[in-house]
């Protein structure tokens, strides 16, 4: 489990068909641990100082953007003594999006993202998302785009800084909105919208 609160930008330094290498603080990775990359819950399979090397299914490659991208957000996983400043991230990402548009305010970017129609009931204004494992906040939607903004901070201490327009970008739906939309969809009452009312 994360929080998609960035700890590293690191850099890959190998892939294969079936695995990544990345260059990044090893101090505190261990074989068998798992570490979000770029959103991604991997597991490493071997450690060595400044260096730790992934399994990636096919699949996972075929989902995310691991097989193009040159540099990664590293997050370690939630210990329980941590603060929690963002929002529950599994790691287990829906798929990508694309960065449509880059717009530079005032004190912040505001980074407006196309995505697939199968992702829209898990988008939802002032909502949660996860974008190469960071916690951002939706601001906007707009048909079949979304927006958010980005502070300076983040932009420095995560990937976003070399994001530009076509760009693919890993998406993580909020867990909790993922098991809304399952249980109302499920075959017999499951929850309903009333439901809902009654409880919010």
């Amino acid at each position: 489990m994360f929080t998609g609160i960035i700890k590293e930008v690191a850099e890959i330094r190998d892939r294969s068909s079936s695995s990544v290498t990345v260059g990044m603080d090893t101090s505190a990775v261990k074989t068998g641990d798992s570490v979000a990359v770029n959103g991604v819950c991997l597991t490493a399979f071997l450690v060595k100082k400044g260096e730790a090397v992934f399994d990636v299914s096919a699949r996972t490659f075929q989902l995310t953007n691991l097989s193009s991208v040159k540099t990664v957000n590293i997050e370690l996983p939630l210990k329980a003594e941590y603060y929690i400043s963002g929002h529950f991230v599994t790691g287990h990402v829906d798929g990508s999006v694309k960065l449509a548009k880059v717009e530079d305010a005032a004190n912040f970017k505001k980074l407006h993202f196309a995505f697939e129609k199968s992702f829209s009931p898990f988008i939802a204004l002032r909502g949660s998302v996860a974008l190469d494992g960071i916690s951002l906040t939706v601001e906007g939607i707009s048909g079949g785009v979304f927006s958010v903004n980005v502070i300076p901070e983040t932009v420095k201490r995560t990937n976003l800084s070399g994001r530009k327009a076509g760009d693919a970008v890993n998406f993580e739906a909020d867990p909790l909105a993922r098991y809304i939309v399952n249980n109302m969809n499920m075959p017999g009452e499951g929850i309903t919208k009333e439901k809902l009312k009654k409880w919010l």
